[in-house]
C-alpha cells in the first residue's frame, strides 16, 4: 500500500508544480505586449511558432493534424475568436499596463457565469453576484488608475475586458469540442486558424518585425502558447480543475511583478486592491 500512495501523492505533487509553471508563463505572456510590434503582427507569428510545435507534437504522439469535417468550421471560428482575443489583450497592454491588461483578462469567469446563465436560463447564484460586483468594483478602481495616469489606459481597460469576454466565449466553446477530439489537435487547427484570419492584415499592420524580435515571438509561440497549454492540461490529469484554476489565477501577481521588475511598472493602492478582488472574486467562481 505504501507505494501507491507515494506514486499518489508523487502525481499530486508534479500537478501542483505543472500548474505553478503554468501561471508563472501565463503571467509572462502579457510582456510580450511591450515588444515594439503591433498586436497583429505579435499574435500572428505567435500563432504560426504555436501551430509548428504542436504538428510536430502530434506526429510524435502520431495523431491525426486535420479533426474530422464535421468540427472543421466550428473549430475554425473558435480559432478566429481566439485571434481576436489575443489582439484585444495585447491592444490592452500597450494602451494601458500589463496590470491593467491581466487584471482586467482575470474577469473573464464572471462573462462565464454570465453566459452560462443566460444559456442554461438561471438567475445567478448570491455567491456569483457577489463576486461579480468585486470585480466590477476592481474594473472602476483600474478605470480610475487609468484616467489618473493617461487617458487611453481607459480604452486599455476596456480592450482587457473585450478580451475577457471573447475568453469566456472562446473557453465555453473549447470545452464542448474538447468531449469530442483530442486537445493537441483542437488547439492545432485553432491557431492555425487564428493565423489564417491574421495574415491579411499584416501589410496594414506596422512595420514587421525584426533582429531579436523573431526570437521573442518564438519564445512566446512555443513556451508562453504551445508549452503552457500543454502544462495546464498536465495539471488538470492530476489535480482537481477546480485546483488548477485557484493555482493559476494568481496569474495577474507574476504579471505585476514581474512589469515591475522589468519594466518598472507602478504598482499603486488601486493595482494592488484590484488584484486582491479580481482574485478573490475568481477563487469564488471557481469553486461555484
Amino acid at each position: 500500500m505504501v507505494p501507491i500512495a507515494e506514486s499518489g501523492a508523487s502525481s499530486r505533487w508534479t500537478g501542483i508544480l505543472a500548474a505553478n509553471a503554468a501561471a508563472f508563463l501565463f503571467g509572462s505572456i502579457a510582456l510580450f505586449g511591450k515588444l515594439p510590434l503591433s498586436p497583429v503582427w505579435i499574435v500572428a507569428v505567435r500563432a504560426v511558432f504555436a501551430v509548428l510545435v504542436l504538428a510536430l507534437l502530434a506526429r510524435l504522439l502520431r495523431n491525426p493534424l486535420v479533426p474530422p469535417t464535421a468540427m472543421l468550421g466550428r473549430i475554425a471560428a473558435s480559432g478566429a475568436l481566439l485571434a481576436g482575443h489575443w489582439v484585444l489583450f495585447f491592444v490592452s497592454v500597450q494602451l494601458a499596463s500589463v496590470a491593467v491588461a491581466t487584471l482586467t483578462i482575470a474577469s473573464f469567469p464572471l462573462f462565464t457565469i454570465v453566459i452560462e446563465a443566460f444559456w442554461q436560463r438561471r438567475r445567478p447564484r448570491l455567491g456569483e453576484l457577489a463576486a461579480g460586483l468585486a470585480i466590477v468594483l476592481a474594473i472602476f478602481l483600474l478605470v480610475g488608475e487609468g484616467a489618473a495616469i493617461d487617458g487611453d489606459a481607459i480604452w486599455g481597460v476596456l480592450a482587457g475586458l473585450a478580451a475577457a469576454a471573447t475568453f469566456a466565449v472562446f473557453a465555453l466553446a473549447s470545452q464542448a469540442m474538447a468531449r469530442r477530439i483530442d486537445t493537441v489537435r483542437l488547439s492545432l487547427t485553432q491557431y492555425a486558424a487564428a493565423a489564417a484570419v491574421l495574415m491579411p492584415l499584416l501589410p496594414f499592420a506596422g512595420a514587421p518585425p525584426t533582429g531579436s524580435d523573431w526570437l521573442w515571438l518564438a519564445i512566446l509561440g512555443v513556451a508562453g502558447t504551445a508549452v503552457v497549454h500543454q502544462l495546464y492540461l498536465f495539471s488538470l490529469r492530476r489535480l482537481p480543475a477546480s485546483v488548477c484554476g485557484a493555482i493559476v489565477s494568481v496569474e495577474p501577481i507574476y504579471a505585476v511583478l514581474l512589469a515591475a521588475a522589468l519594466f518598472g511598472e507602478p504598482v499603486g493602492p488601486a493595482i494592488a486592491v484590484s488584484a486582491a478582488l479580481v482574485i478573490g472574486a475568481t477563487l469564488v467562481l471557481l469553486r461555484r
